[in-house]
């Protein structure tokens, strides 16, 4: 943005997706399952739907707890709005922005291994943690730009850790031939806790400050951080290792 408008950003942006397309269309070859005259897509779905969360308490489980977090976890242009409100001008929000994005990608692979060491419930619960941490300095750090910064830093590394993570615990807890179900019912969970903690955030901040909207997200996160404590002492994670990790 310092050297285009927006609108060339987003033409930019245009090409890499475009070269995604046509590797999709000429590159990859799908393999052709046959079914019984009996098989509807709906029927199949509906069936996997069950299969996945009737009698699979710990994945029923470790929704319910994704889902707690994710009813606070906005997400990042309220730190934009932060860092707007800490003095920095408008033309350099894209170098906050470009800040929690060189911070999720520093942190992902460390994150990766580290879990793999000492398990990905444990991490996640690290990732949770650094998000309540960068939503309380939202409230406390004042009066210095150089604060927009170090909040974007502590904000990307909750992003790194906890979408590198979260999604690497699903396989775990599901049998093989189910993961697809299982992280449809993942992403619909995260999708609606999404829009549901954003619209939240957003309106505690306009309605009744930030304060407010600072409180529901750490209390929401506090929940979830205590559910995965009791999750891990109930399932430790050595009796349902992953069969397959997704970076």
């Amino acid at each position: 943005m310092q050297v285009i408008d927006i609108r060339g950003i987003f033409l930019l942006s245009l090409i890499p997706g475009a070269i995604a397309v046509l590797i999709l269309i000429f590159f990859v070859k799908e393999v052709v399952v046959k079914r019984s005259s009996s098989y509807t897509p709906q029927s199949i779905m509906l069936s996997n739907i069950k299969r996945a969360i009737r009698g699979n308490r710990p994945y029923l489980l470790l929704l319910i707890i994704t889902g707690v977090f994710g009813m606070g976890a906005f997400n990042f242009p309220s730190i934009l709005l932060r860092a707007s409100d800490l003095g920095i001008a408008e033309n350099l929000i894209p170098l906050i922005y470009a800040t929690i994005n060189v911070a999720h990608t520093v942190i992902g692979i460390p994150s990766g291994i580290f879990a793999d060491k000492i398990g990905k419930e444990k991490v996640l619960i690290i990732g949770y943690s650094v998000f309540a941490i960068s939503t309380i300095l939202m409230l406390v750090l004042s009066g210095n730009t150089l604060y927009a910064y170090v909040l974007a830093v502590i904000f990307g590394l909750y992003m790194g850790i906890s979408e590198t993570v979260q999604r690497a615990v699903i396989p775990g807890y599901v049998a093989s031939e189910l993961r697809g179900t299982a992280y449809g019912l993942y992403n619909l969970v995260i999708g609606t806790t999404f829009f549901v903690a954003n619209v939240a955030f957003g309106f505690l901040w306009d309605n009744y400050g930030l304060t407010a909207a600072v409180s529901y997200s750490v209390i929401t996160a506090i929940a979830a951080v205590s559910g995965m404590f009791m999750f891990i002492r109930k399932y430790p994670p050595h009796n349902h290792p992953a069969q397959a990790i997704l970076t």
